[in-house]
């Protein structure tokens, strides 16, 4: 399937965004880390009965996730990608000062919108917090599925479509518009993936982080690269000031943001 002009344009926004903010991100990106060392616990139950072959990550970001996966998987080759270029030399640099860098580690820019072959390939697919930034979350993982070896693996985490529930509830309360970008439902990404020959589970986690004011929150996104717009809304300043100012006064000290996590395993039906 051939990507729209539309999809082209999102997409080099998006690489862009998070090629400017990759130091940022590695320091503050604190969820995203969480979610990371989650991810690769939930992974480990599995880690002995892996079909033999590669592992691919897809959105390795500054490496939170791939710097374990090569000190899980030291035999296996394994293949890291990002959408964004200042993302992977971040992260290059990083795994090499660590020492962690071997011939079996290889790095490479991946849009998973404009994947159209079925290789068929690998053992073990993982992605965390990138899901939601495809084009269709459910079409996106889809495709990463028949990259998959029969028996192969597809674990990845994104946040749900609960996420930022207190800036929601505020701006209905104000008439304001919710500018946050739209975030999957896991049911309706559960229900198209399992048309195809996967055996899908999943589970949801609320994790909440905490700021001393409304404004360090939306500070926060953009400084990580959470804030780019996908559909193009934004606050006008005086909606963004009537907005954090009865944030605050509504909670009379600091806020605290709900991230609703979602977990997800899909593994490829057998021969």
């Amino acid at each position: 399937m051939k990507i729209t002009v539309e999809q082209t344009i999102r997409s080099k926004s998006i690489a862009e965004t998070f090629s400017e903010v990759a130091e940022n991100y590695h320091q503050k990106a604190e969820i995203q880390l969480k979610v990371a060392n989650g991810l690769i616990s939930s992974l480990m139950p599995w880690k002995n009965t892996l079909q033999d072959g590669p592992i691919l990550e897809i959105g390795c970001g500054t490496g939170f996730l791939s710097e374990q996966l090569i000190k899980e998987f030291p035999d296996r080759d394994i293949l890291l990608t990002d959408i964004s270029e200042g993302m992977l030399r971040f992260c290059e640099n990083r795994l090499e000062k660590e020492g962690l860098l071997t011939n079996k580690i290889s790095f490479d820019k991946l849009n998973v919108d404009e994947l159209t072959d079925e290789t068929e390939e690998y053992s073990l697919i993982i992605s965390n917090f990138t899901p939601q930034w495809f084009s269709d979350t459910a079409i996106g993982l889809e495709k990463l599925s028949k990259q998959l070896k029969p028996n192969g693996l597809l674990l990845c985490t994104f946040p749900g479509n609960h996420t930022f529930s207190e800036w929601y509830t505020n701006c209905l309360e104000l008439g304001l518009p919710f500018t946050a970008n739209p975030l999957p439902d896991v049911e309706e990404v559960v229900i198209k993936l399992s048309m195809n020959p996967v055996q899908v589970d999943y589970y949801e986690n609320d994790l909440y982080q905490e700021f001393e004011k409304s404004l360090d929150f939306f500070r926060h996104l953009k400084e990580i690269g959470v804030s780019i717009s996908v559909t193009g809304k934004h606050f006008f300043p005086k909606q963004l000031k009537l907005l954090t100012n009865f944030w605050d006064k509504k909670e009379s000290g600091s806020i605290k943001v709900k991230w609703h996590v979602v977990y997800l395993a899909a593994k490829k039906d057998g021969e």
